[in-house]
């Protein structure tokens, strides 16, 4: 029961998108602005770079800088190739990216480093895709996707961060919290 709290955390963060609530409200013009605060605005985009981050911190080592860098490259990945990807299956890997990340950092799992990286590079790519769809054209678009990634980058380390905080706060003796904190 001692990791009550931190297990009632990520299952909230879980909760928070019942759909994909991302795609709307790009902004007027788009642009950098809008691409900072567009992932603050979708739950479902919130929830799954909080829950990418954790699960890094979670795993630890290594998985803390690279699982946030394979999201992110995948997600520019997602952005540039978004024109040959139907919208709906952009909405089902957005879905599947929140409940697979919540389960992943809720189960606490730890599998090999390169299969965790391409677990969290599917979402990534997922989101690009769901994003790259309706982002303005033009200019604007570039400093959108800027603008994005850096809050995505954010939401991550926010994540590993509430990580730290509750491996230091709880007395776990598990080896995932030590690596962590």
């Amino acid at each position: 029961m001692k990791r009550l709290p931190a297990i009632a955390a990520l299952v909230v963060l879980a909760a928070l998108p019942g759909t994909a609530l991302a795609h709307p409200g790009h902004g007027a013009g788009g642009g950098l602005v809008a691409g900072l605060l567009h992932p603050l605005t979708g739950a479902d985009h919130l929830a799954a770079m909080l829950l990418a981050g954790a699960w890094a911190g979670i795993i630890g080592g290594r998985a803390a800088r690279v699982l946030p860098v394979a999201l992110l490259a995948a997600m520019l990945g997602g952005f540039v190739t978004a024109a040959l990807v139907p919208a709906g299956l952009a909405e089902a890997m957005i879905g599947a990216s929140v409940v697979g990340l919540a389960l992943a950092a809720l189960l606490r799992l730890r599998p090999p480093l390169w299969l965790a990286a391409a677990g969290v590079a599917l979402a990534g790519l997922g989101h690009g895709f769901a994003h790259g769809l309706e982002a303005p054209g033009g200019v604007a678009r570039i400093g959108f996707v800027v603008g994005f990634l850096l809050t995505a980058a954010v939401l991550q380390l926010a994540g590993l961060g509430v990580v730290a905080l509750v491996g230091r706060a709880l007395p776990l003796r598990s080896a995932m919290w030590h690596k962590v904190g």
